[in-house]
């Protein structure tokens, strides 16, 4: 009896070193991603807010700033809306973490050709070739959803949503102090040195993840049929939560500006307190929706997404400093909505098959970047700073009922399991 309970207790001891292990051997890979993702996204966006005073100094711009500057920002993310979903196949077919280095490397590439660009149009030609070679997060997502245990995918995507937040918030200052100490040639040189050294560790660090045996796309046994309208409904919420997002940000420094009085500097505090927001509660918020069946998160969302409606209300009766309060709860709604979003797409679909799925879900994202700038500059045309956040209000309102509409397609789909 005694010989017994010490082989069981070595057996259980064998379990738990074994658990650790292996959840060691996922975690390592995912925080190097994570570091990765911050870095990159922070090289991308260290450009972002410039672009017009780095046009201005090229010969054939001419009066058009404006309207240069809106294209050279625009252009990649329309062709990286049409591709990312091809190339997230295409890391189905050979690997994520080929996708990854060749999306890396394309972006060091596309930084440093920028050093040697004398016209616009050669800027346009370069800027359009990194939207086509575009996605860092998509591949990073894919690579990071393969090797982490089913039931820590919400934390995982979470974590490296809280990278792309990070990055967000650092490239504006790293790029504001290259270009007012240096000049422009030197962000875009060393964007491209720092990108290839990522790539460079990449290579050696990761391991390469084999690509599965081609298996039909499906939707996850015990899901159903139904769960493609409710998918369907998803990228609808996705597209319509960040047109929404968007839908501000090209006059908000206008709406700070005339209506609040304040100085740039509080400007980019203001700005910036939802990428804090979002950059803290995006893991957070994985950890506590792992656990939670597809619909009861659904649910939730729709409930984050009206407090993200309210949040919009708010800007329109608060001070400066009510308003860093509240664009910090506004992003800690960011934080849940658009990771859990994912997801769930990826639990109903077969996990074969996650890299198509993550890569329609940027396309909408982009797109839906795309179409809230737009509809944010007709509104503020037509209209007013009151009338432009009322307007984002309601789309939030409209993001909750599309969420409530993919709750009751996964309800009836839970007695089918056919095939998309």
């Amino acid at each position: 009896m005694y010989l017994i309970r010490c082989l069981n207790t070595i057996q259980s001891l064998f379990v738990v070193l074994k658990r650790r292990l292996l959840m060691k051997s996922w975690r390592s890979p995912i925080n190097l991603l994570w570091f990765s993702q911050l870095l990159c996204i922070s090289l991308m966006e260290m450009s972002g807010p410039f672009w017009p005073l780095f046009l201005r100094e090229l010969p054939d711009v001419g009066d058009n700033i404006e309207t240069w500057s809106a294209c050279i920002y625009a252009a990649p993310l329309l062709i990286s809306g049409f591709v990312t979903p091809f190339w997230g196949r295409m890391g189905d077919r050979y690997g994520h973490k080929a996708m990854l280095l060749r999306a890396i490397t394309g972006l060091a590439v596309t930084q440093g050709a920028l050093c040697f660009c004398d016209t616009v149009w050669q800027v346009l030609c370069w800027r359009m070739l990194q939207g086509a070679l575009a996605g860092v997060i998509t591949a990073a997502l894919c690579y990071a959803t393969a090797i982490a245990p089913e039931q820590h995918r919400s934390r995982v995507i979470g974590h490296l949503t809280s990278a792309t937040a990070g990055g967000a918030i650092l490239g504006p200052v790293l790029g504001g102090f290259l270009i007012q100490w240096l000049n422009f040639q030197a962000l875009f040189a060393l964007s491209a040195l720092f990108c290839l050294t990522v790539s460079c560790v990449l290579t050696f660090r990761l391991e390469r993840d084999e690509p599965p045996a081609y298996v039909p796309i499906k939707i996850r046994s015990g899901v159903g049929y139904s769960s493609k309208y409710a998918l369907i409904f998803l990228m609808f919420a996705i597209f319509l939560m960040q047109a929404a997002k968007a839908l501000p940000s090209s006059w908000f420094a206008l709406f700070a500006e005339q209506q609040l009085s304040v100085t740039p500097f509080i400007t980019g505090l203001i700005f910036s307190s939802a990428g804090v927001g979002m950059m803290i509660s995006a893991p957070m918020w994985g950890k506590r929706f792992d656990n939670i069946e597809p619909k009861e998160r659904l649910i939730k969302l729709a409930f984050i997404s009206s407090v993200a409606a309210t949040c919009y209300l708010m800007h329109l009766y608060s001070d400066w400093l009510g308003l860093i309060i509240i664009r910090f709860v506004w992003g800690i709604c960011l934080g849940a909505m658009l990771p859990i979003l994912q997801a769930t797409m990826i639990h109903l679909m077969d996990s074969h098959k996650k890299g198509g799925i993550i890569g329609q879900a940027q396309r909408f994202i982009k797109f839906g970047n795309l179409a809230g700038v737009a509809i944010g500059a007709l509104v503020l045309h037509y209209w007013d700073f009151q009338g432009g956040f009322v307007f984002a209000a309601v789309v939030y309102v409209v993001v909750s009922f599309v969420l409530v509409l993919a709750t009751f397609w996964l309800h009836q789909s839970s007695s089918s399991t056919e095939p998309v």
